[in-house]
């Protein structure tokens, strides 16, 4: 109840300052959203915000946090049985928005160094999964209305828990996303629809690995837009408790980017 609270609670801090005159440096990052499946599969939700650390300044220096959870809510107790905690900095260099007088990339949309990210799921004893890595990424897309791109993310791991020392071997060094978005023509909030691919991993052996397909879908036309979405994930790394069992899933629910 508590992690819902928080996702209540920055999300109204974000959408009110959209109504005035004050920009917050607080913003969503990453997908935030809430999303069930079957009785296998249960609920996930993801919660996502940065924080612009020199603010009001075109540096691009952040702090952010990410946190997935899992919660069996189809059970009578509804227990929260996995959340992964991902607090990173991060330096973003954005086309059209950045400290060298707003300059244009072309089709670059960014790159991101990030000097530290730490994932861990804040358990104990032979559930303890944890990892420090750094990395670096990049989108490039075209086309204003109809946006076609792709992301990448190269990583390295400064050191991980023993109880999951292997991880590179499953969720590798790379990962990358191809998508597809339509946009409004005439009206910064009004994104329409959206198609990912994403896909990561393959270590050594190149037997691992895993790819997910997501899709969300406009539902109102409004500023604080939620979104149908769709993601079906299939591999391995899905969340770090089982980070070497292959899953699959299939879930429906709103998104709030």
């Amino acid at each position: 109840m508590r992690t819902l609270l928080l996702l209540t609670i920055c999300i109204i801090f974000i959408a009110v300052p959209v109504f005035g005159e004050y920009e917050s440096p607080l913003s969503l990052y990453r997908d935030n959203y809430f999303i069930t499946g079957d009785d296998s599969d249960q609920t996930k939700f993801q919660l996502s915000l940065k924080y612009s650390i020199f603010y009001p300044s075109r540096l691009g220096i952040f702090a952010a946090y990410t946190q997935k959870s899992w919660w069996k809510t189809h059970d009578k107790s509804s227990p929260f049985y996995e959340s992964n905690y991902q607090p990173e900095a991060f330096v973003r260099f954005e086309s059209k928005n950045n400290m060298l007088g707003n300059l244009n990339l072309g089709i670059i949309d960014y790159i991101q160094v990030a000097p530290i990210y730490h994932c861990s799921n804040g358990q104990e004893g032979i559930d303890n999964r944890s990892m420090n890595t750094y990395y670096g990424e990049i989108q490039l897309s075209i086309g204003k209305v109809y946006n076609i791109g792709a992301a990448g993310k190269v990583f390295g791991y400064y050191n991980t828990a023993k109880e999951n020392k292997d991880i590179d071997n499953y969720i590798g060094h790379y990962e990358a996303d191809c998508f597809f978005k339509l946009k409004s023509a005439s009206t910064f909030f009004l994104d329409k629809e959206e198609l990912h691919v994403r896909f990561g991993g393959y270590g050594e052996d190149n037997t691992k690995g895993w790819y997910c397909i997501e899709a969300s879908v406009r539902l109102v036309t409004s500023i604080i837009q939620p979104r149908l979405f769709i993601q079906y994930y299939n591999g391995y790394g899905e969340w770090l408790v089982n980070y070497n069992q292959k899953e699959e899933s299939l879930r429906v629910g709103l998104s709030f980017n």
